[in-house]
């Protein structure tokens, strides 16, 4: 890989400010979990077209590690990132001022495929943004704090999820549109705006020509990389998903909850729940091996999905038991979301030309396990048991969830402790040369 500039030996970016500027992510997150169905079938769109919008919006999640290498060259990261960020709160102001267009005809005019595409230009934008937060990280926040930065990330991303979305409806409701098209953006750009007054990576970015030239020629190099094949293969396999939480709103009738008690458990319960748990695997990120962390949660849950589906059998207080279930579920969930941001971090490493990109290659790879997750365990709820006829609903989807945490999760752990260079400590402090990597590091 080129060479880079050498890092300055002092570094002010504390880890809270992690947090404030990955909010611009959890803004845009927010309008498209929250407020984005909320309003279209407010408006008469069809439940079926709303999801509809909303698998095409998030398309960029799974896709946006596609254009990421152009952040790794041509400026500075921190100025990529400040214009992704406007160009995000753009494509969001137009998406809000086309709402009531998209909805006409039950959302299958052209009003809706325009604002699709304006959702999906804002949402590719914002991912691509995190990504370059993501990918200065390494380089600006000193190894040992990296662990915190995580947690603050996580918790700043889950609560403005739940508050900018929560408020978008509101402002779309109260206000004209108008003043809502201006005020519903305006988070991502006050969450991006420290990145006018911090301290920048000590590097000198290549040309664009240049880069996109060796651009090849570094990916292939770091796709021959072990270490980074291996995290791959920990990050893509369904073990550590927690897919649930995107199916907990459908199944709580199935434990005798109320439709409201099971939208503010699956909702606000799921948003504080994780919050504690990202605060958790803080402090937790620094003290054990980020790729136990990632793992552990995830099979420690799908115990307690087991254990949901034994008391449901039983009829022992089924809507206490939903409650309490979602919410640990969702704290280990936490205690995993930061684990997995200190690993990418661990594994991007310093003085790393494609940060950015490898960055989001790894989330991709959560993402597409995720997908593939959410997918079987909706397909749980139809398990046929033979003489017991068909395992339909709840029981189905936790059993499979369970099951694949626990299963794949044991042979996870099993192919890091076989293949994955034993287990290693997170870092304590800098490295003395070069970026680190998990090969670099020896057994605990």
């Amino acid at each position: 890989m080129c060479p880079v500039a050498a890092e300055k030996s002092t570094r002010r970016f504390p880890a809270w400010l992690v947090g404030i500027l990955y909010s611009a992510s959890g803004s845009m997150n927010g309008f498209v979990a929250v407020a984005l169905v909320t309003v279209l079938t407010a408006q008469g769109v069809s439940n079926a077209r709303a999801s509809e919008f909303t698998f095409v919006v998030l398309g960029p999640s799974y896709l946006s590690f596609l254009i990421t290498p152009l952040v790794d060259c041509g400026l500075q990261r921190r100025t990529w990132a400040m214009l992704l960020a406007i160009a995000g709160a753009l494509c969001l102001g137009m998406s809000v001022a086309l709402l009531p267009a998209a909805s006409v005809n039950g959302g299958h005019g052209p009003g809706a495929n325009l604002l699709m595409a304006a959702l999906f230009c804002g949402y590719l934008c914002t991912q691509t943004y995190s990504s370059t937060i993501g990918g200065m990280v390494p380089n600006l926040v000193e190894p040992s704090r990296q662990s915190a930065a995580s947690a603050w990330l996580n918790i700043a991303y889950l609560g403005l999820t739940g508050i900018c979305g929560s408020l978008a409806v509101w402002e779309m409701r109260h206000l004209s549109l108008r003043i809502a098209a201006l005020l519903v953006p305006l988070p991502i750009l006050l969450s991006a705006s420290p990145l006018l007054f911090t301290a920048k990576e000590a590097r000198v970015p290549r040309a664009v020509g240049e880069a996109m030239r060796q651009l090849g020629r570094d990916l292939l190099a770091t796709a021959r990389e072990r270490s980074y094949l291996f995290a791959l293969l920990v990050f893509v396999v369904p073990s550590a998903t927690f897919a649930m939480q995107n199916l907990f709103g459908g199944i709580g009738r199935d434990f005798g909850a109320s439709d409201s008690l099971t939208g503010w458990v699956s909702g606000v319960g799921l948003a504080i729940a994780c919050i504690v748990g990202a605060a958790a695997g803080g402090p937790l990120s620094n003290r054990f091996d980020r790729r136990l962390l990632f793992i552990a949660p995830a099979i420690i849950a799908g115990l307690g999905s087991l254990l949901m589906i034994l008391l449901l059998n039983h009829h022992w207080y089924p809507v206490q038991v939903f409650v309490v279930g979602v919410c640990f579920y969702n704290v280990m969930a936490g205690i995993n979301y930061t684990a997995t941001s200190a690993l990418v971090f661990q594994i991007v490493g310093r003085n790393n030309p494609l940060s950015a990109t490898q960055y989001s290659i790894c989330i991709a790879a959560c993402n597409l396990a995720i997908a593939g997750a959410v997918a079987m365990d909706g397909h749980g709820s139809e398990i046929h048991l033979g003489l017991h006829g068909t395992w339909a609903g709840a029981r189905g989807e936790l059993l499979v969830d369970a099951l694949l945490s626990i299963v794949l999760g044991g042979l996870v752990l099993l192919a890091v402790w076989r293949f994955g260079g034993g287990v290693p400590n997170p870092p304590r402090a800098a490295p003395a040369n070069g970026h680190q990597r998990w090969s670099t590091v020896g057994r605990a």
